[in-house]
Formats: structure tokens, sequence, C-alpha cells
């Protein structure tokens, strides 16, 4: 059997203390000896945004540095990531969940050992092998009852140690681009906003992922379900009108149809996500919407532009499992710039 190309890399996570809290997130930076200053600043800019909202007590190790880029990319995010049972990471989601945010994203939430998975591709779709028809997958082999996460997500819920040496991910910023590294007074008309960008790259490790993005890579008949073992915890979430009709807790397809972000599995939408490179909208699923100002986590980012986290950015952490502080309901969109990369890609001009 071939091997699945793991396309779905992330990074590192953040979070602090906010209004005088003893609990604070903790994020070293490992980096070369001769990093450009201004780079350095930006990377802890960022660290602190989040850490503004944020309120976890845990230690993120971040590798950041500069170097030669795919064309058109900005920034990229690898992380360290590992696996448990839905089972479990639901548990730990109930266990963690202490505001109204939490309770929203636990209450709808499959009380099965095993997820129905909307998808298709595929060896076993029942509309022909590796057919792009989705499928109700319900049979619970191993991609149904399988969470995949970033280490630093995993600190947050307390799945794995707060505080030690092991490594979360890795930040690259491209050097090719012109970079603005003081947003604050605006950001220049023919740079990007450094700040942001880290912001964004930093955010795909604290875990806003998809591991749609590893079906939408690898999609055909020559793979089986059960080897899709990527839902990420926000994939919990994902869902279409379509999947719900279908009886299935998830939306995993990679196709161009529309996905929501959603706490009681679209019978309410908060938000849009991108859907794929490859056989979806052209943007990686692990974002929102392409350019409709939903959030840090848009795909793309243009010159000029200053990013902001949002409030419904910090709905989807608080939900994965993160204690942000204030609650999003109560949450003005800050003065910080934000945005990134998983991927991370320019915007052209209009």
């Amino acid at each position: 059997m071939k091997n699945l190309k793991n396309i779905f890399k992330i990074a590192p996570v953040l979070a602090l203390a906010f209004g005088g809290s003893a609990q604070a997130l903790t994020i070293n930076f490992n980096h070369a000896a001769d990093m450009d200053a201004r780079a350095l600043a930006g990377f802890q800019a960022a660290a602190n945004r989040w850490s503004a909202v944020l309120h976890d007590d845990v230690t993120v190790n971040l590798n950041i540095g500069f170097s030669v880029l795919s064309p058109g990319v900005l920034g990229s995010t690898g992380s360290t990531r590992g696996t448990l049972s839905y089972e479990e990471y639901r548990e730990a989601l109930k266990a963690d969940a202490w505001g109204a945010t939490d309770q929203a994203a636990i209450s709808h939430l499959s009380n099965n050992k095993c997820l129905n998975v909307y998808m298709n591709g595929t060896a076993g779709n029942p509309n022909g092998a590796g057919s792009a028809t989705p499928f109700l997958d319900n049979d619970c082999d191993a991609n149904n009852q399988t969470i995949r996460m970033t280490w630093a997500n995993a600190r947050a819920l307390g799945l794995t140690a707060a505080h030690d040496s092991t490594v979360d991910g890795s930040v690259s910023f491209s050097s090719t681009f012109n970079w603005d590294f003081n947003p604050d007074d605006g950001v220049d008309s023919n740079a990007f906003d450094f700040i942001g960008v880290a912001t964004h790259e930093i955010g795909h490790a604290l875990g806003f992922v998809s591991g749609v993005d590893t079906l939408d890579g690898n999609r055909g008949p020559q793979f089986l379900d059960s080897q899709f073992t990527y839902i990420a915890p926000a994939d919990l979430f994902r869902c279409s009108t379509a999947s719900k009709a279908a009886g299935a807790d998830i939306d995993f397809s990679a196709d161009s149809r529309e996905k929501s972000f959603s706490f009681d599995n679209c019978d309410t939408t908060l938000a849009t996500f991108s859907t794929g490179v490859t056989y979806g909208d052209g943007r990686q699923a692990s974002h929102w919407k392409d350019n409709l100002g939903i959030g840090i986590l848009d795909p793309t980012a243009a010159y000029g532009e200053h990013m902001y986290i949002s409030a419904m950015d910090l709905k989807m952490y608080d939900a994965i499992g993160w204690n942000v502080v204030p609650e999003p309901g109560t949450f003005a969109l800050l003065g910080f710039g934000l945005f990134g990369m998983f991927g991370l890609r320019r915007r052209n001009k209009a």
C-alpha cells in the first residue's frame, strides 16, 4: 500500500497571562545567532499578542528563520504532532471547559467512540473507487476514531508535558519579500506586515489546522479511507448542509462545496472555511475562507495590509482547547496585526 504524502504540517503555540494572572504561556525561540534583529523582535511581538489572550501555563519551543520559499509564499509552518483517540480528546476538552464558548463547542460533539465522517475519494468509496462524490464513512475504522493535533494544542489540554524541551515546530519566512517590521504606524504600501504574518504562522502551531489538506493532496483510489487518520481538532467543527443531511458528524471532503465553522453541526454557521488547494477553492483547508475578513487565519495577505486577531479566531482557539481571556463573546478587535501561513500566500492586487 502506498504511503500518503504528509502535506499536513503545522507549528507551535503560545498563550500567556491576562489581567495579572499567574498563569502564562512562554515561547522559546531558537534562531541563528546572526538573525536580523528586526525579525527577532517581530516574532516576539507576535508571541506577545497571543499571550495577551490565551491563558494556558505552557511552554512552546519554536525554531524560526528566513529562507527562500516557494513562489508567492510569505511564510510557512511545520510542527510536531501527535495522535490520540477521539474519545480521549473529547474528554480532555470537557475537563478543560470553563466558559460559554467551551460549553457550546462540546455540547454537540458525538458521544460515541467513533465519528461519522463525510468524505470523498479513497478506494472504498461506494460511489466508485476514488470517486469525487462524498459518502458517509461510519465503519469505525482508524480514521473515524483518531485525532491528530499539534503538540502545542496538546500541551494546552494537559495531554502532554506543559514544560519540556520538545521542539513544537518551525516557522520560516521568505527572504524575497519586502517586510514592514512596525505596523503600528501603518504598513508600507509596498511591504507586508511581518508581525501579522508571524502571528498567523504561530496560530497554525497553536492548532488551527485541517486534515482535509492531506486528503486534498492524496485523493484517489490508491488509498483506503482508514488511512486518513488526520482529523484535526478544528475539523470537529467543520460541516456542510450535505454532511448534516447524511447523518455525519463532520465534513472531511476535499471538494469545492461550502464548509462551515459551526458548534451545532451546521444548524448555525459561525464562519466559512477554505476548502483545499487541489480540489477545493485553491486555498488550504487550514484557513478561513479567503479575503472575507474573518480573521487572522485568512489564507492570503496583501501589500500594505495590517492584520488583526478577531473574535472569530479566538472562538476557534477556545473551542479546540485553549483558554481564551476574555471570552470571545465579549472580545473587541485587538489593535495588533496578525496573519500567517501554513502556507500564507501573497494576495494579488485587485
